[in-house]
């Protein structure tokens, strides 16, 4: 299994509660459509505690392995996610293919 991660910028024109109320009740049901997406993670950064990058969000999608990625990419659902991207965030964020290795697995919520 493999992971992106990515940052996420709100757009200048958004106040960081409009930022999120758009990604969740409409970007992120556009996202999910994607075929093979095995999990969908949106980290809201509450503050820094070292380094310089700000950032407002980090997101975190799972897919089975990279040809996986690929096809939720450029399938019509992936498509249309990218494209609303920039209807509420910049589009300056920067992604990473990750491998996880899980020391202690996460509450599930």
């Amino acid at each position: 299994m493999i992971k992106t991660i990515g940052t996420a910028y709100k757009r200048d024109d958004f106040t960081r509660e409009a930022f999120y109320d758009y990604w969740m009740n409409v970007h992120a049901p556009i996202s999910r459509e994607a075929p093979g997406l095995r999990g969908y993670v949106v980290s809201e950064v509450t503050r820094r505690i070292a380094g310089e990058l700000e950032v407002e969000a980090f997101v975190e999608q799972w897919y089975d392995d990279e040809e996986a990625l690929e096809r939720a990419t450029n399938s019509p659902a992936g498509q249309a996610a990218w494209a609303d991207v920039g209807n509420y965030a910049k589009t300056t964020g920067t992604f990473w293919i990750a491998k996880q290795h899980v020391i202690i697995p996460p509450p599930i919520a």
